[in-house]
This record gives structure tokens, sequence and C-alpha cells, in this order.
């Protein structure tokens, strides 16, 4: 597929497809006229006298050249452009240009929306001179990297001319895709796409003996809150068990550093999922302080992951690009959130800063928590549609394991400032789970796998969880 501001425009009432490529002057193959159009657009800076030429112009240069530029306008003057195009729909019956407006939305609902903007918030850029001394000409395991996160961790770590860079997922036509994607940057061949499971413990043993990786960023896990409420087993067995083989593996091969992605759910979770990643950061933490440990383990918690699979933002772009209705849980509920790139860049810096042996748990300074309705109506109106109108917004209540709203830390932690302003270390007051009751637990839930109900395995999981914060708060 081409990229968008490659596609090949055909509009039937006009005889020619023009070629929307960009050069410094404007799109390429778009008339002289359009450019102009887009220029004068584009210097208003929401100057209405300047914005206020477009129903002239569309005398001028015709419908066909305000449809295309249209696809070219930044975001933020779609609104006053909305505006002011509203009063000449008229006009533009009378110059038979109804076929107009179909392709201008569709020329919005092309649009990329830029991620940072809907954040409303600085995204936070990361400083690397730490990283590439920890990262260059090393042996580096990503698992998940066929994922939003694991992905994208590829490729910025790429940019670190790593010695091999193994991507490990099960997911076969993911991994063709990120080497596809890649295969341009001029450190591709150190990229080694490699089809496997986490939970396949034979495969793991044999992929850290073939590659003896030195660094290693573990991102594979099952996220989707509702999903893993109904299937438990699957969740424990991956994003618990799974993690703890990974962990003894990297401590058996003496890997240099170790770095476990978690979630703001795991703060005092109320779900399955952010119980599995709680019990995750104990077993990094715990792992940590075992005896004749040489592995560096940290942690990292994120908030959502603005645009990645399952995210709010594509969901709602899809359900705009179908005519709707866009669908929240509740008017009131609220979450942290940050970008792919940022987030994968805390990651990369959590593994350079961290203490070698301290089990250390990372979090971003993600800003202020934003309402998910105003997120779903700044979308709508970014493609040119106005709730209630155009498009209607549908509360559909919290689903299974959701929470109204996220917490970062627990009752019990508390944050720490670090040598990058925009990242905090989490204290915890009181004693973690020593290795060996970790250890326990690790039996526990692989018995009550075999030969248990999911239910009595979420009393296991839960009652892990709860016998840890007693711990710590007493």
């Amino acid at each position: 597929m081409k990229k968008a501001n490659e596609a090949q425009w055909t509009f039937p009432f006009i005889n020619r497809q023009p070629s929307m490529k960009r050069s410094v002057d404007g799109p390429i193959g778009v008339p002289s006229r359009v450019n102009a159009l887009i220029g004068k657009v584009g210097a208003s800076h929401l100057r209405w006298s300047s914005i206020a030429f477009v129903p002239a112009m569309l005398s001028v240069v015709g419908g066909f050249e305000v449809a295309v530029a249209v696809r070219f306008i930044s975001g933020r003057l779609i609104l006053p452009l909305e505006v002011i195009l509203g009063g000449v729909f008229m006009s533009l019956l009378f110059l038979s240009c109804i076929k107009l407006l179909s392709l201008a939305e569709y020329a919005r609902s092309q649009r990329n929306l830029h991620l940072g903007e809907l954040l409303e918030r600085e995204v936070v850029p990361f400083q690397t001179s730490k990283a590439i001394a920890a990262l260059k000409r090393q042996t580096i395991l990503v698992t998940g990297a066929a994922g939003s996160i694991g992905s994208e961790l590829c490729r910025q770590l790429l940019d670190y001319e790593p010695e091999v860079l193994i991507a490990l997922d099960t997911n076969e036509t993911g991994l063709f895709d990120l080497a596809q994607g890649l295969h341009s940057h001029p450190y591709a061949g150190c990229l080694c796409p490699y089809i496997g499971d986490i939970t396949d413990g034979h495969s793991m043993s044999q992929l850290f003996t073939k590659y003896l990786p030195q660094v290693i960023f573990h991102a594979a896990a099952y996220k989707h809150v509702p999903l893993l409420e109904q299937f438990p087993d699957q969740a424990v067995r991956t994003n618990i068990l799974a993690t703890f083989r990974l962990c003894r593996l990297a401590q058996e091969h003496q890997v240099t550093r170790f770095v476990f992605i978690s979630t703001d759910k795991a703060a005092e979770p109320t779900g399955v999922m952010g119980a599995t990643k709680r019990v995750g950061e104990m077993i990094v933490r715990a792992l940590s302080e075992s005896k004749d440990n040489v592995t560096g383990f940290s942690a990292v918690r994120f908030g959502n992951v603005i645009g990645s699979r399952g995210s709010v933002v594509p969901i709602f772009a899809q359900q705009i690009e179908q005519g709707g209705p866009i669908t929240v849980t509740d008017p009131n509920a609220t979450r942290y959130f940050m970008t792919i790139p940022e987030a994968c860049g805390l990651v990369i810096l959590a593994a350079a800063i961290a203490n070698q042996g301290e089990g250390e748990l990372y979090l971003l300074d993600m800003g202020d928590p934003v309402r998910i309705v105003d997120l779903a109506i700044k979308m709508a109106r970014l493609h040119g549609l106005r709730l209630g109108q155009d498009i209607s917004l549908v509360f559909t209540g919290l689903r299974p394991g959701e929470r109204l709203h996220e917490t970062l830390v627990a009752s019990y932690e508390e944050l720490i400032p670090t040598s990058h302003s925009k990242i905090f270390s989490i204290s915890q007051r009181g004693s973690l789970p020593a290795h060996t009751t970790i250890t326990q637990w690790m039996e526990i839930l692989e018995h009550s796998l075999q030969h248990e109900s999911v239910l009595q395995l979420r009393e296991h999981l839960f009652e892990f969880v709860q016998r840890e914060e007693l711990i710590v708060s007493s």
C-alpha cells in the first residue's frame, strides 16, 4: 500500500490523476493555484482576515483545488476552515461541485493525526549518551518485537549500532513486516528476526545458548484488560511464569541488563492484567537481590501508550471512519498517556541508568491524566465532525477489570527524582518478597494451572499481590 502522501488521487469529474508527492514548495503535481491556497491558509495562523478569502477562492480555483488543499492543511487550521466552508455550501451547489463534499471529507479522514498534539503536552526528549555506552556493540534481545512497543524498540535500538538485535515474537507476519520496514536502515544487517514463544522454556534456552544476549528488553505480554479477565490462565502463563523463566535464564547466562516493561495498572491492581504485571515487578526486584546475581534488573511502568494496538486512538479513528458511533466507557474516565517513541526512549534510557543489582523500578512523568471523552471529542473535531450532529458519542460503561482512574504509584510507594528530570525511581516502604518466596509462588501457580480452575488460579494471584501489600505496609 502506498504512503498517504504518495497516493494517486482520482476524481471522476476531473480528467486528470495528479500525484500527491510533497516538495519544499508544496505537493508535487498539484496545480500551482492549489499550492497558493495551501500557503495562504497555512500562513494565516488562525487570522480570520486571512482565512476568510476561501469563499471567494472557490469561484477562482474551483472545488477540485479546495478538496485537494484540505488534505495538506495542518490540523490546527481545520476547525476554522470548517466554519468558513460551512457558510458556502449553497455556493457549491450552484457551482455543481456537490462531489467536493464527499471528497473533502475523505481528504480529512486520511490526514495523519499528530499524536503529540493530542496529548497537549511536551513530548519528552531523551538523552542517549549513557544509552550509547551501554548498548553499542551489544547483543540485544527484544521480546514481543512484533508489537507496538517491541517494534519501535527495535527501530530505536538499531541506531545504537548493536552487534546483533534479536527480534523475538510468535507473530511471523509481524516479524516479516518489521524486517521489511527496516531493510534500508544502515544497521539492518544486525537485525535477527526470531520466531519463538516465551512460554516455551526449551526454545528460550536454545535461544540463550545460541546468541548469548547481553541486554534484554522484555516487552512480550498479554495486555488487553477485559480479555484477560476471561482468560487469567493465559495471563499467568505468559506475564508471570514466562517472565520468571526468562529472568532465571538471564541470570544463568550472566546477562548484563534486563528491562521489564510494566504498567500503571500494576499499582494496587484491581484486574488480572495489572496483578500479573505487579507480580512481574516483584520477580525482577526479588531476583536482583538473589545470591551471586550479576544481572542488572529494572522495570519501567507505563501509562496507556497512545496509538498502540488496542489503544483508544486507533479505535476512535476506526469508529470515525465507519461513521460512528464513538464509544467511551465513562464520561469521567481518565488515563495517563504517552507516545510510542517516548515510551521506548524511556525503556532504553532505563536500561542505561539502572544501578546494577538494585532492581530499580522507574516511572515517566506523563503529565496530567487525560479524560478519554475529551480525546474522542478532539479527534472528531480534527476530522471535521461535530458530535451529536455529524457523529454520535455513546457511553458504554466500564468493562471488567477497568478502573475509572489509574494511579501511578501505590500508597506504600513514593517517587524519587533521578538524573533525568522526566524519570522517577519508585521506592517502596518495607521489605519485598524474598527470592525463595517468589519461587514458591511460581510453583503454586504452575500447580494451579495444571490442576485447579481459573477461579482458583485468580484467587492465588490476588492473594500474592495482597500479601505483598501487607508485607510492605506493616
